[in-house]
């Protein structure tokens, strides 16, 4: 564990503790989910108004990002374990340290003179994690839990899962410990609701519009062709596959485009040969920090968003951002997307999986300048104007100190253990 100090002891906002288990989630790190986490820091940090913002985490991946350097850190390190029922138990194991770890803070938190509020315990949800925010719950601080994918069945469906019933129940057990939880897309809200019975909000990802200038591209060169720019993980369910076949659809032709590729990931090599063999004009730099996601972007002309079929869950950060960059967005009808932004005005949107509606609509924004700075202009404002970091924070903890104060009207006690709740499944 380490602990990294802040200047004094109190101060007059609200005290918070960050909660990150997930060790593929390195909070600190360059993943969207690290971007997730340290956004989300960032708002808890202002709010907090000089009172003390810790962070327990399971991994860092990396130094403390600008405007987090005083939160306090503990770092529980990634658990090793050898096969997957052993690190099933590890992880288990770890809940447990952090519940400990977390009951300690908010105890010292509600003792700290000049905060205001009782310490709100803000958790993204993990695989075998309950007893962190159940004991944080029972301690007295006002909790959140943020529920980003349906990760019983993506460890089932994607890695190995072997004890199920482990894993339903204690996904239960956090959701019902939760003051409010939190989903992404309806699709996780709809998961979330029928696993617990619980009540669970949609609040869709956000973005800090601030760290993006609109692009600059290099669309106004005579003769280059449109750079198109991904910024993502290498997986399967991210749907670079589709992006390639239908750059390659286009290879040879007057609206031929050249793809930036951002990111890492395991099917890396195989995207990028997949590319190669018919010649698609790729640039791919890997990962980089996402202080340098910015810049990356303002030199793209267009942005994709590309999504196999099936997967229908997501509430895609990248999407935002690239809003948030001025860029006009091909993106993949999934999940929320069609509902959130508003097809031919704010994004083109084409069937999921679908390799000729992605060439036809990179066709169309090639030939079209017109339409991209449309799309350009209009996005950024859906970006900026109901997108932000900000508002998603701020609603978060609006509706848990809500349902806070609602149930102490009817069980009054910081130590009172989330109930059992009626209608939900055994």
């Amino acid at each position: 564990m380490s602990a990294v100090p802040v200047p004094g002891t109190a101060g007059t906002g609200r005290a918070a503790v960050h909660v990150v288990l997930d060790p593929g989630v390195p909070a600190y790190g360059r993943k969207g989910c690290s971007v997730h986490v340290q956004e989300v820091l960032r708002r808890l940090v202002a709010r907090a108004d000089g009172a003390p913002v810790h962070l327990v985490a399971a991994r860092l991946g990396g130094d403390a990002p600008a405007g987090l350097e005083g939160v306090v850190v503990h770092e529980l390190g990634r658990p090793r374990a050898d096969g997957p029922a052993a690190a099933e138990r590890a992880l288990t194991a770890l809940d447990e340290r952090a519940a400990d770890l977390v009951a300690d803070l908010v105890a010292d938190l509600h003792d700290l003179p000049g905060t205001t509020g009782v310490p709100v315990v803000y958790q993204r949800y993990g695989l075998w994690s309950a007893r962190t925010l159940e004991r944080a719950r029972a301690a007295g601080a006002t909790t959140v839990l943020e529920v980003n994918a349906p990760l019983v069945d993506e460890q089932a469906r994607h890695r190995v899962l072997v004890d199920d019933a482990g894993a339903v129940a204690l996904s239960r057990r956090a959701l019902r410990s939760a003051h409010a939880a939190v989903a992404v897309s309806d699709a996780v809200a709809t998961w979330a609701r029928e696993l617990s019975g619980a009540p669970v909000t949609v609040v869709p990802n956000g973005v800090d519009a601030d760290r993006f200038a609109p692009a600059t591209g290099s669309g106004a060169v005579p003769g280059a062709p449109l750079t198109v720019g991904f910024v993502g993980t290498f997986r399967p369910w991210h749907g670079l596959e589709l992006l390639v076949d239908a750059a390659a659809a286009l290879v040879g032709t007057p609206d031929a485009v050249r793809l930036l590729l951002v990111g890492d990931g395991p099917t890396r090599e195989q995207v990028l040969a997949r590319a190669a063999a018919p010649g698609v004009d790729v640039v791919a730099p890997g990962a980089v920090d996402p202080a340098e996601v910015p810049a990356l972007l303002a030199g793209c002309d267009v942005a994709a968003a590309p999504y196999p079929a099936g997967e229908a869950y997501f509430s895609p950060l990248k999407l935002v951002e690239y809003l948030a960059a001025g860029l006009p967005v091909v993106a993949s009808a999934v999940a929320d997307v069609p509902r959130l932004l508003h097809d031919e005005r704010e994004v083109l949107l084409v069937p999921p999986g679908d390799v000729a509606a992605m060439a036809g609509a990179l066709r169309r924004l090639v030939r079209d300048p017109a339409l991209r700075r449309r799309l350009a202009d209009a996005g950024r404002a859906a970006a900026t104007s109901r997108f932000t970091w900000d508002d998603v924070v701020a609603r978060t903890l609006a509706g848990a100190d809500a349902a806070r104060a609602a149930a102490d009207a009817v069980a009054p006690g910081p130590g009172r253990a989330a109930a059992p709740l009626v209608g939900s499944r055994a």
